[in-house]
């Protein structure tokens, strides 16, 4: 005869504690103290206790599911993984599950949200790619459906997590300037997003202050292939002798191409370039190229944006909350003595 599986009655038994509170526990809801869950969660392990995913969702109508959905450009970006990572970091311990969804194949990003509500799937989305008057968020917002998004808007307020990229591109000016640079470019990612709007601000902002000439490219963006960051580079970085990067994906297409056309880069008056690298992945510790660096921590993004949807779960009235983190200062790479 099988044994009898372990219910929250047995956990509560076992503990001492209500019921109520073994499974405030096993939510993961914030009200419940961090040694009275790590005890619920100790006993579950004991008892070996496995949680009726389907009985919960009749009982409650909730799934314990948090969706992401993924934008088609995430998965080139090299701090993909570690976003993800913290997201599920951040809901390890806790009844809730993280899904990943693919932005739907031919739809709109619009279509993704809808696709996911109206079957159901979670309780609450992570959006990435947010653009100043983003449809999604509008849509959410009127449905009053819970989200958060790595990225701000200029909608009503609501929750997201942003990391401060026009702080980042005044930081990159300053930095450039402070070598001698004049003629500062900075390549941004496509259009569409916030945060190509913010950088864009940012740089041209603290280009005016400082009076140097600095162009904000239009003819490539960060997210074109290789290829094209190779060609424009060929043809005309020449014309510049600061660089701004706000992803580190296109740096070795960039910098074969300065190499090709002759360009050196690094410090001293000997050297036609300096450049600043925003970046999330180790990949700037193989170049041997001196260049200034700022570190986009996606990990503790995601873990963010994790716990911020747990709280809201936890309390749905609570106000909109934005986390904005501040750029780390500059470090310079690989500098020869």
């Amino acid at each position: 005869m099988q044994p009898r599986k372990a219910s929250i009655t047995t956990l509560a038994k076992a503990t001492g504690l209500s019921s109520a509170t073994v499974s405030r526990a096993l939510a993961g809801l914030p009200s419940v103290l961090p040694e009275t869950r790590d005890k619920v969660l100790q006993a579950a392990r004991e008892l070996h206790y496995v949680r009726d995913r389907a009985a919960v969702r009749l009982k409650t109508g909730k799934t314990h599911t948090l969706a992401f959905i993924q934008d088609r450009q995430d998965a080139t970006q090299l701090g993909f993984k570690d976003f993800l990572l913290g997201l599920g970091d951040a809901l390890q311990d806790t009844d809730y599950h993280l899904i990943v969804l693919p932005q739907l194949a031919g739809h709109d990003a619009l279509d993704s949200v809808q696709y996911v509500i109206e079957r159901g799937l979670a309780d609450g989305l992570v959006l990435t790619y947010t653009a100043p008057q983003d449809e999604r968020v509008r849509w959410l917002q009127r449905m009053g459906f819970p989200f958060i998004s790595y990225g701000r808007t200029a909608l009503p307020a609501h929750d997201n997590v942003d990391f401060a990229n026009e702080s980042f591109a005044a930081m990159a000016v300053q930095t450039l300037v402070a070598q001698g640079r004049q003629r500062l470019a900075i390549l941004l990612p496509a259009a569409a997003a916030s945060f190509h709007q913010h950088l864009a601000e940012g740089f041209a902002g603290e280009c005016q202050r400082l009076g140097v000439a600095g162009a904000c490219i239009q003819a490539v963006s960060l997210d074109d292939p290789p290829d094209a960051i190779y060609q424009w580079t060929r043809g005309h970085a020449s014309a510049f002798d600061g660089l701004v990067l706000t992803r580190e994906a296109p740096v070795l297409p960039l910098l074969s191409a300065l190499a090709d056309s002759g360009l050196q880069v690094g410090r001293g008056a000997d050297k036609q370039m300096d450049l600043v690298i925003k970046y999330s992945s180790p990949l700037p510790q193989y170049i041997r190229q001196p260049f200034w660096a700022c570190f986009e921590d996606m990990h503790l993004a995601g873990h963010a944006l994790g716990t911020r949807m747990l709280a809201r779960f936890a309390q749905p009235d609570l106000a909109p909350s934005q986390q904005l983190f501040t750029p780390p200062p500059l470090e310079l790479f690989h500098a020869t003595s």
